[in-house]
């Protein structure tokens, strides 16, 4: 069986120099799912991936972004030629994707297909339909969970999941969320990298690692004040990720010297990173939708590694780590 996966995933080390071109920040939680799924179905399978990578004329360096055809073993990386121009740009994508799809053998084939992104998923739902093929969607977060998102788009894109094929799901909410008509469903946690270059990241001496969202919502001024808090010159803080106020980070890292802020960094480095520290935080308020519709994929990473974990509770960690954990009550000092 042939998988055509529709995303806005790229090969790992494209994304790792594409991000630097960006005055924003990645959904790096986005292409960390779709890319290993992509590479684990081609372990046993042929896939065809048409990637509509991210652009922005005002955030992305770049002026228009080059279509072309990368080979990685069994994966075909399909690049779309992305646009400057708005107003043609998503015709001209739907027209390269059907002359790419028009070109396959498409007998025994299915698709998968990101649910977050209303164009992508519109596409390759108009696809799935004329070339009679099965459509499996990837849920990995709700609509409204997305960066700066509202009710309208939440919608949209309900509305557009709500017919496919069947649904893989990182929690069995989002499953619910999305698979409205109970259809043929698979619900998992996420994808371990075990497989990366490791970097020599000793100069950063003994540290506390937390790598993810720094949106003031997520919890990282708290670590900032609790590390403070702990006084001891012995240890550093090392911060990275996306989103968020990049210059009150940087100031405050400026502020203290045991602090350090390492803005975009690649997925290899924040693996080393990982490994290397002496505790792994995720400092995210634990919520109900938290506990919910996420999963966040480096907290998985952060349980490969040898060094401790630090995080908020969460249902299906605790189901599957209760007697490896140390679950702390709120209240408790």
């Amino acid at each position: 069986m042939k998988i055509i996966y529709f995303t806005t995933a790229c090969e790992k080390d494209y994304y790792d120099s594409f991000i630097y071109n960006w005055n924003s920040s990645l959904n790096t939680s986005i292409q960390s799912l779709h890319n290993r799924l992509i590479r684990s179905l081609a372990i046993t399978h042929e896939v065809e991936v048409i990637s509509m990578r991210p652009f922005s004329r005002k955030y992305c360096k770049f002026k228009m972004l080059p279509g072309n055809t990368v080979q990685e073993g069994k994966i075909t990386w399909h690049y779309l030629e992305i646009k400057r121009n708005k107003l043609i740009r998503n015709s001209s994508l739907k027209g390269q994707a059907k002359k790419i799809l028009s070109k396959m053998n498409l007998k025994d084939c299915i698709i998968l297909t990101d649910t977050l992104n209303p164009f992508l998923l519109k596409c390759s739902t108009s696809f799935a339909k004329s070339f009679n093929l099965p459509i499996i969607g990837v849920c990995n977060n709700t609509p409204s969970g997305i960066h700066d998102t509202g009710v309208s788009y939440t919608r949209f894109l309900h509305s557009l999941a709500d017919d496919l094929s069947g649904y893989i799901s990182l929690t069995s909410a989002l499953n619910e969320l999305f698979n409205k008509q109970n259809r043929a469903n698979l619900t998992f946690e996420g994808i371990i990298e075990n497989k990366f270059r490791n970097i020599d990241v000793k100069e950063y001496g003994k540290y506390i690692f937390y790598y993810g969202d720094l949106e003031e919502k997520y919890g990282v001024y708290e670590l900032i004040e609790a590390f403070k808090e702990l006084n001891n010159p012995d240890y550093n803080l090392v911060i990275a990720g996306y989103h968020g106020d990049s210059e009150r980070i940087d100031k405050l890292a400026k502020e203290n010297p045991n602090i350090k802020y390492l803005k975009k960094i690649t997925s290899d480095l924040v693996l080393s990173l990982a490994n290397g520290s002496v505790l792994n935080v995720n400092p995210r308020p634990y919520t109900e939708d938290y506990d919910r519709y996420l999963m966040p994929y480096i907290v998985l990473d952060y349980m490969n590694t040898n060094a401790p974990t630090l995080s908020v509770r969460n249902t299906r960690l605790q189901k599957y780590l209760d007697e490896d954990a140390i679950w702390v009550n709120s209240g408790d000092k």
